[in-house]
């Protein structure tokens, strides 16, 4: 008995399957990695001093700020930016995911 590719198996896949698969994979790549500011900057191999730095701001505020449960969305996006990346806001429906788009 020879090895057959999954697709042969189980057939072809509608597109409306295929997105709502592809729809599950990404939220649970979402979830599973659900990390604070402080976390995030930890996983980033960054110290507050080098965040501090990157966002022109002490080390004290930078704690504050990791330990504050009330951020804005913009302290979020320009820690985030400063480490590299971008924040992307997401609505989440029992039937859908919307992207909020950043205002420019």
């Amino acid at each position: 008995m020879g090895s057959r590719k999954f697709s042969d198996i189980a057939g072809e896949i509608s597109p409306e399957r295929r997105a709502r698969i592809d729809a599950i994979k990404e939220e649970a790549r979402a979830d599973a990695v659900a990390l604070n500011l402080a976390e995030l900057r930890r996983h980033r191999e960054m110290t507050q001093v080098e965040l501090a730095q990157r966002l022109e701001r002490t080390q004290a505020s930078i704690s504050a700020m990791e330990a504050a449960g009330d951020n804005l969305l913009s302290t979020y996006r320009a820690a985030i930016e400063s480490m590299g990346g971008r924040l992307e806001l997401v609505a989440v429906f029992d039937d859908e995911r919307i992207v909020i788009p950043n205002p420019a």
